[in-house]
């Protein structure tokens, strides 16, 4: 079953799990609130339901699910239908770039670098947000990956594989924070620090395309 059909038939399970984990949420989407750069023009890749794109005011998203782009729309952002791997967009269009929890779900995550920096303005910056794989609750997802919904299909990145494929493809990393510290759901702390050597499960990177 291709990646994108979990979301297709899981659509408002996904959108209500944030609201179910509310402190989760709020604290991601603050933690990347800090690393958010101005910017002029700017888009996520797979934005989903538009739970972090909205609030962000980035009123532009690529999503290759049809069901969660309608949520999207609905929460005012405009939805171009692709994947990461092939985006339907121009060269040097964006100033700012966004992917949220993105990358464990893509089948060929340096084309997804390319793509990133492909849209990306000179000195347009790259926003990567997601569970580093060497966290506790990142080991925590990996041992129960087979009883999700979503993560029985994703692929876990750990940050120094994250940093290695920035460093390849040109994007210079500018700064990092994390967050959500616990062994699973039901144990977390939502403090955000700078930096990223604290193990935090929730990492979010800036990069700057040079």
């Amino acid at each position: 079953m291709p990646k994108s059909e979990l979301f297709e038939q899981n659509y408002r399970y996904y959108d209500k799990w944030f609201d179910e984990h509310e402190g989760i949420w709020r604290t991601e989407l603050e933690a990347i609130k800090k690393l958010l750069p101005p910017f002029t023009k700017g888009i996520e890749i797979g934005v989903g339901t538009g739970r972090f794109a909205a609030p962000l005011a980035i009123e532009e998203g690529v999503e290759p699910s049809t069901k969660m782009a309608s949520i999207a729309k609905e929460r005012g952002i405009k939805v171009h239908e692709g994947v990461a791997e092939d985006l339907p967009l121009l060269d040097s269009s964006y100033d700012l770039v966004l992917l949220v929890t993105t990358i464990c779900f893509v089948d060929d995550i340096d084309k997804t670098f390319q793509e990133a920096k492909r849209i990306l303005t000179d000195n347009g910056r790259l926003i990567i947000a997601f569970v580093d794989k060497e966290s506790p609750l990142g080991k925590f997802y990996e041992k129960n990956r087979h009883k999700s919904r979503f993560y029985k299909e994703a692929t876990f990145y750990g940050k120094k594989e994250i940093f290695k494929l920035l460093k390849k493809h040109g994007l210079i990393l500018e700064a990092c924070n994390e967050s959500l510290f616990g062994d699973d759901l039901e144990h977390l702390t939502y403090e955000i620090y700078d930096g990223c050597k604290k193990g935090g499960a929730f990492l979010v990177l800036r990069a700057k395309k040079r």
